[in-house]
């Protein structure tokens, strides 16, 4: 099985050299620049799982075939009509599972490749790629999620889920992974919120009560979404989720907020401002994720 993965950041990065290292054919995609720095520094992960220094087999936008099994995007969603220029090449063949925030990203997709050909991806991790293109991973999270949004073909992807099982990361074939990605949503729209709102990580919020009642209130609007949308989280699991982001003493803070940190582009129109758009189809006044919103268009409009 040949896997293609576009981006080799904190994500395609992460997954990619832990299957590059349990013996999966791995080819990441990268622009020339990219390039030339992993051809001299090599491919290097900071993780709890064991740290890597890999030589990665590494491919050009120009130098594409239609000649893989799997292909994996992992860039940011703001990048994703650049991405779809760049697999061009690879139409024909394959399967594309792409692990991007929120949902817009799956309308473009199925526009140029066929909604029979994208699957649905959820990658759990907390990480991030520095400047030297180290990438480093800082919990114990460390999951894929993918599955056929088809009802029941996710036949088609049980070889690559036999691929990720011989790895150390943790993978799962869902039987709805459209739900998979709601719950994603969800989270990331809570935590990104905060901890951009905040500027602080969950811990550093959560050490305050009011901080903590906002986290919570935050993840319950959107849940009310999800579920005016079709989309319910039990009341267990979504205790759950709660205990996890209000945590004593948890560094963990969103890579929107770490995106800040580095005056960097974030994808607040695809988190936050989709979910509004969902809210508002029903009326419902989601007001502390759109004082996240608005907090990410001020800083967008100091950006540019």
């Amino acid at each position: 099985m040949k896997i293609l993965i576009l981006g080799i950041g904190g994500i395609g990065g992460f997954f990619g050299a832990y299957l590059q290292q349990s013996g999966a054919d791995v080819t990441f995609l990268v622009r020339p620049k990219r390039k030339d720095l992993l051809l001299k520094n090599g491919l290097k992960v900071i993780s709890p799982l064991g740290n890597l220094n890999l030589k990665p087999n590494l491919v050009l936008a120009n130098e594409l075939k239609p000649i893989y099994d799997i292909i994996l995007i992992s860039c940011k969603t703001y990048d994703l009509d650049q991405a779809i220029l760049d697999l061009r090449l690879t139409k024909g063949k394959g399967l594309i599972i792409p692990f991007l925030n929120g949902m817009t990203h799956l309308m473009k997709l199925d526009e140029e490749f066929g909604s029979e050909k994208v699957m649905g991806g959820v990658a759990h991790i907390s990480s991030t790629i520095n400047e030297d293109g180290t990438i480093e991973h800082f919990s114990q999270f460390k999951k894929l999620t993918f599955g056929n949004r088809i009802y029941n073909q996710n036949y088609l992807l049980k070889p690559f889920l036999d691929v990720c099982e011989k790895t150390k990361f943790d993978v799962v074939l869902s039987e709805n992974i459209t739900i998979d990605l709601w719950k994603k949503w969800i989270f990331i729209s809570t935590v990104a919120g905060a901890t951009t709102l905040f500027s602080s990580t969950l811990g550093e919020i959560s050490n305050h009560e009011v901080g903590k009642k906002t986290l919570i209130d935050l993840y319950m609007e959107c849940r009310s979404i999800a579920k005016l949308n079709g989309f319910k989280i039990d009341d267990n699991e979504a205790n759950s989720v709660l205990d996890n982001i209000t945590a004593e003493g948890s560094p963990i803070k969103a890579s929107m907020q770490r995106d800040v940190e580095k005056n960097a582009f974030t994808e607040h129109e695809e988190i936050f401002g989709h979910l509004i758009s969902k809210a508002q189809n029903y009326n419902f006044d989601s007001r502390i994720l759109t004082s996240c919103y608005l907090k990410m268009k001020l800083y967008y409009e100091k950006l540019i």
